[in-house]
């Protein structure tokens, strides 16, 4: 059963308290601040109502001690000589709600149920914390071979600090995934993680995303906005292909990296951060700054701890418990079952060198287990899949640009689909946007014997 402290000399008051809230709750009644204090300790109650003035001790300090003890913790405050600085100071030290006395019964029942409901909210926020965190933990990134558990090492000591950290690696390579990992292992776990792709916005935009910007400060500014770097302080910012960042961007980034402030766009208000800055990059980014691309000054503050990501095909005995988890999570997230993969399959999947990593492994096993019939993946589940079991030579082969290829490729899930576009994205490992632009690119049209309803059946 849910428990009410209850800390008030009035034995009456209390006992009122106890016969209105006693079926609901248990309420444990104290008369002095040091029996209240013995009772939190030993009993853990989910609120405390606690009176100001009590005979051997003030009420306000008994909150502090409470919200020492743990700062989560629920007081009602009441007092019979309220005014506004005792409120003001109640709230400052932590009460959930200030009640004065004569206690109105139904006003201090409404702000009961109030508080159980925010400690529900809270309980159910710190659930999904927990799931989040158990997500990111070191061991759920999939790998056992050596450059694998180097890199479990790396994440371990940068958890523990809030220094920059550089990683590299191909795309596909799971690099937001350590990212991730670092945040969510580390003391500010609990504080926010933002990602932005530097490649994917203009310079203008990318400011704007990052330091934010004030009322007026461009054409479309029609209000304050707050960036990045002032919402996710005391957290982690993800800056994802840092290459691409423009010089000029470069040298604000650098001043946040050592003044730990920076101006929004148009204003003048120095703003401070503790946020923690973690980058990452496919490019070599020591040749950029060798060739006057990237300032050597921000490289060497980016790069306090560096994570070079190996390739998949460099790690290949990584691949099948890679397979084993990629499995579950596409089995979890279409509801399938899948669950049998066949040794032909096994191989094709260690002799193909996946030039897109571990996002196109990925993608071949959930576009696989979408299309399975039963519970096993067989190769021919697998409609457009790049990978072949033995290399081949082509001596009289003729190359076709990548617009051919990709148009070929797309126009071929459509027609397997039945210009389901839905469908047809899932297998292509893209977005229905997106998919609706190459179709608008390539003049892609359905024929009007796949639009009959006479045409064959396609399967589903």
């Amino acid at each position: 059963m849910k428990k009410i402290l209850v800390i008030d000399e009035d034995t009456a008051f209390s006992s009122l308290l106890e016969a209105r809230l006693g079926a609901a709750f248990n309420v444990i009644k104290c008369q002095s601040g040091r029996e209240g204090l013995k009772a939190f300790e030993a009993e853990s109650p989910n609120i405390v109502i606690l009176d100001v003035k009590l005979p051997d001790m003030e009420g306000l300090k008994l909150l502090e001690r409470l919200r020492n003890l743990n700062e989560n913790a629920y007081v009602i405050i009441t007092s019979a000589y309220q005014d506004m600085e005792t409120t003001v100071e109640a709230i400052k030290k932590g009460a959930f709600d200030c009640i004065s006395k004569p206690v109105n019964i139904p006003e201090l029942e409404f702000a009961v149920k109030k508080a159980f409901q925010n400690l529900e909210l809270h309980n159910r926020l710190k659930d999904l914390l927990a799931d989040v965190y158990k997500e990111y933990k070191v061991d759920t990134i999939i790998g056992k071979s050596r450059g694998m558990e180097e890199i479990f090492k790396t994440i371990g000591i940068a958890s523990q600090s809030k220094v920059t950290v550089l990683i590299q690696g191909e795309s596909g390579t799971g690099k937001e995934l350590i990212a991730r990992a670092i945040h969510y292992n580390g003391t500010g776990k609990d504080r926010p993680f933002t990602g932005i792709n530097c490649s994917a916005l203009v310079e203008t935009l990318l400011e704007s995303e990052l330091f934010g910007h004030e009322k007026g400060a461009f054409t479309g500014a029609i209000f304050r906005k707050e960036g990045k770097f002032e919402a996710a302080s005391g957290g982690t910012i993800f800056l994802d292909e840092i290459g691409e960042m423009s010089q000029s961007l470069q040298v604000k980034l650098l001043r946040v990296l050592q003044e730990r402030s920076f101006e929004r766009v148009g204003g003048n208000e120095v703003i401070k951060t503790d946020v923690r800055v973690i980058t990452a990059t496919n490019k070599d980014l020591q040749e950029l700054t060798a060739r006057g691309a990237f300032r050597e000054d921000l490289y060497y503050r980016l790069k306090v701890i560096t994570i070079d990501v190996p390739p998949l095909r460099e790690r290949k005995e990584d691949i099948p418990p890679l397979v084993s988890h990629l499995l579950e999570k596409a089995n979890r997230e279409i509801h399938k079952n899948v669950r049998k993969v066949p040794e032909k399959v096994m191989d094709s999947f260690m002799n193909y060198p996946w030039p897109g990593n571990v996002r196109e492994l990925e993608n071949v096993i959930t576009r696989g287990v979408l299309l399975a019939k039963g519970d096993v993946l067989i190769d021919i589940y697998l409609p457009g899949s790049p990978f072949v079991p033995e290399a081949k030579a082509y001596k009289d082969w003729q190359p076709a640009t990548l617009n051919d290829i990709e148009r070929a490729h797309i126009q071929k899930a459509l027609e397997y689909t039945g210009w389901n576009k839905s469908k047809a994205a899932i297998l292509l490992g893209t977005t229905l946007p997106r998919l609706d632009r190459k179709i608008k690119k390539y003049s892609l049209r359905q024929s009007a014997m796949e639009a009959s309803p006479l045409a064959p059946s396609r399967p589903r």
